[in-house]
C-alpha cells in the first residue's frame, strides 16, 4: 500500500505540474477559482471495533465567489488507508471497516480531485480501532466450575456488562476452578488469572484483546514452578518483577526486556533465611512505582526492592524510621512485632515517592489502627517520613472482621 500511496503522491505532484504547464487547456484563473484546502477538527480518529470511522472534511475556499456559492460538486472524493486501499468515495466518510487489526494506527490520505481542471487536493489522516474490552472493571466468575472473564464498562454514556468475553473472542473456555485476578499495569499491561484447574495460571494481554500470552509457570526456568510454590501476588517495577507464593516465598526477575527474562527458581533470602511475604503492596489505580514494596512477617518489617535502574536492580532495603524519630506515637516500619498487618497498599504512588497505607491489629488487645508513612528513594537511599498511627473507632472496627475485604481507592 505504501507503494500505492507513493504512486498517488506522484500523480498529485505530476498533476499540479501538468495543470500549470498546460496553458492551452486551462489558465491560472481556472485553477485559482477552484483551489481548496482540506481541514478536519481532528486528523486522527479512534473507534471501537464494529463502529464506523467518521471523517467530515471542512473545505476552505481560496476564491470568495466559490465560498459564497458553496459549489463543491466538481470535486471527486476518495479515502485511502495503508493495507486497505480506497475505502470511501463520498465527501463525508462514515464507514465500518473490516479486516482491521486492533490497536494499530492506519495512516491514510483523503483526496479531492477537481473534475474540471484535473487538480488534486489532499490531506493526511489516520485511524485506529480499539477493543471495547480495553477499559472497564474486569471480573473473574465461577460458572459451574468454569472460569469466565467478564467486563463492566462505560461506552458512549451507557453501562454494559460483557459476559465470558474470552469465549466471545476466541470461541473456547478460559479454564476451570477460578481463584482470582491480578492486574499489572507496568512493563506490559496484563490480566493474570489464578485458577486451580489443569489449564494452570494464565497470563492474558490487558490491551482489550485478552490474547493468551502463556502461563505463570512459563516465566520460570524449565517452564515449571519451584517445588511447593503456588502463586499469590505479582508486582513489577521498572527493571524488576516479583512473584509471591501462598507460603510467603518471594521470587524475583531482573530484566531489560520484560517478556524475555525468567524468574530465579530460588526464593529471596535475607541473612540466609527465606523471607515470608504476607503482603505485596499494589499501587492504587492510576499510580505507578519503580520499586516493589512488601511486608515480611519473619522480620515484622516493610522492605522495598530497588527497581528504578537496571544496575543493582533486585537489591532489597529495609525501611527504617528517620534519624530523629522518637517512636512515641506510632510503631516503626521496620518493627511491627506488636501488630498483625491485616491490609496494606500503596496510595498516591508516583515513581520514587510512595505513601504506604495499612490496617493493623494490636496483638495484646485486638484494637485496630490506621497506619501510614511516606517514603522516597534517591540513589539507592530510602527516606521514610510522616509516620502516623491512629486507632480506628469501635463502630468502624466492627465492620472490619476477618471476612472483610479492604481496598484503598484512587484518592
Amino acid at each position: 500500500m505504501k507503494n500505492i500511496m507513493t504512486f498517488l503522491l506522484g500523480i498529485i505532484t505530476f498533476s499540479f505540474f501538468a495543470c500549470f504547464e498546460d496553458d492551452g487547456n486551462y489558465d491560472y484563473k481556472d485553477l485559482n477559482t477552484h483551489e481548496i484546502t482540506i481541514r478536519f477538527s481532528s486528523y486522527t480518529y479512534s473507534a471501537y471495533a464494529g463502529e464506523p470511522v467518521v471523517f467530515k472534511p471542512q473545505v476552505i475556499y481560496a476564491n470568495e465567489e466559490q465560498k459564497t456559492s458553496g459549489d463543491t460538486n466538481m470535486y471527486k472524493w476518495s479515502y485511502y488507508f495503508d493495507d486497505l486501499g480506497c475505502v470511501c468515495t463520498e465527501r463525508d466518510m462514515n464507514v465500518v471497516l473490516s479486516g482491521v487489526e486492533l490497536n494499530k494506527a492506519y495512516d491514510g490520505i483523503v483526496i479531492a480531485e477537481d473534475t474540471l481542471t484535473g487538480a488534486y487536493y489532499s490531506q493526511r489522516i489516520s485511524f485506529s480501532y480499539t477493543s471495547q474490552y480495553k477499559v472497564g472493571w474486569v471480573i473473574l466468575s465461577d460458572n459451574g466450575g468454569k472460569s469466565t472473564l467478564n467486563l463492566v464498562r462505560l461506552q458512549n454514556g451507557e453501562w454494559y456488562t460483557d459476559k465470558d468475553i474470552y469465549q466471545t473472542l476466541y470461541q473456547k473456555d478460559l479454564g476451570t476452578q477460578p481463584v482470582g485476578l491480578i492486574g499489572n499495569r507496568v512493563g506490559r499491561y496484563e490480566i493474570r488469572v489464578l485458577q486451580d484447574g489443569p489449564e494452570g495460571d494464565l497470563v492474558l494481554l490487558g490491551d482489550g484483546t485478552c490474547e493468551l500470552v502463556g502461563t505463570f509457570a512459563d516465566e520460570f526456568v524449565d517452564g515449571k514452578y519451584p517445588e511447593g510454590f503456588r502463586p499469590k501476588g505479582f508486582s513489577v517495577g521498572s527493571y524488576v518483577a516479583v512473584m509471591t507464593g501462598e507460603n510467603g516465598n518471594l521470587y524475583t526477575k531482573v530484566f531489560e526486556e520484560y517478556a524475555y527474562e525468567y524468574f530465579v527458581n530460588v526464593p529471596l533470602e535475607l541473612n540466609n533465611e527465606p523471607l515470608k511475604i504476607t503482603h505485596l503492596l499494589k499501587a492504587s489505580p492510576g499510580g505507578k512505582t519503580h520499586d516493589p514494596v512488601f511486608f515480611d512477617e519473619t522480620h515484622h518489617s516493610f522492605f522495598v526492592m530497588h527497581g528504578a535502574s537496571f544496575y543493582d536492580a533486585g537489591r532489597i532495603y529495609q525501611l527504617l524510621p528517620p534519624a530523629d524519630w522518637t517512636g512515641m506515637n506510632a510503631p516503626s516500619p521496620n518493627d511491627l512485632s506488636a501488630y498483625e498487618v491485616l491490609y496494606c497498599q500503596l496510595k498516591d504512588a508516583v515513581d520514587y515517592d510512595q505513601n504506604v497505607l495499612a490496617v493493623l491489629r494490636r496483638i495484646t488487645d485486638g484494637n485496630l489502627y490506621l497506619y501510614s508513612f511516606d517514603y522516597s528513594s534517591f540513589w539507592y537511599n530510602q527516606y521514610v517520613s510522616n509516620i502516623t498511627c491512629s486507632q480506628i473507632s469501635s463502630a468502624s472496627a466492627t465492620l472490619l472482621e476477618d471476612a472483610a475485604e479492604m481496598h484503598a481507592l484512587r484518592s
